[in-house]
């Protein structure tokens, strides 16, 4: 399957990034950006191994990867990447339900 992210997943990951470098390093960051694209490559190779948030946003899946989550949705041979979001932060207010 494809992937597609959207702008504010984007925003999501120069955010993570941002923090792990200020926080840690450069080269943390980069293993981290690795580990979520990785994380991406191995939904779209199996769209149901996400969790259903079927409860907060229909249709729609969270992958744990560190201390994030991504949320996503499959549509026909696609894999909608929605938001990229900390573990600790409220889904409902950080998507658009």
């Amino acid at each position: 399957m494809n992937s597609e992210i959207s702008t504010l997943a984007l925003e999501d990951i120069d955010t993570i990034w941002e923090y792990t470098t200020e926080n840690w390093s450069i080269e943390q960051a980069e293993i981290y950006y690795k580990e979520v694209f990785s994380e991406i490559e191995r939904i779209c190779l199996n769209p149901d191994i996400g969790k259903s948030i079927n409860e907060i946003k229909a249709h729609h899946r969270r992958k744990l990867v560190g201390s994030h989550m991504i949320i996503y949705k499959c549509k026909k041979e696609t894999i909608y990447i929605d938001r990229i979001l900390h573990q600790r932060m409220d889904l409902e207010s950080n998507l658009d339900v």
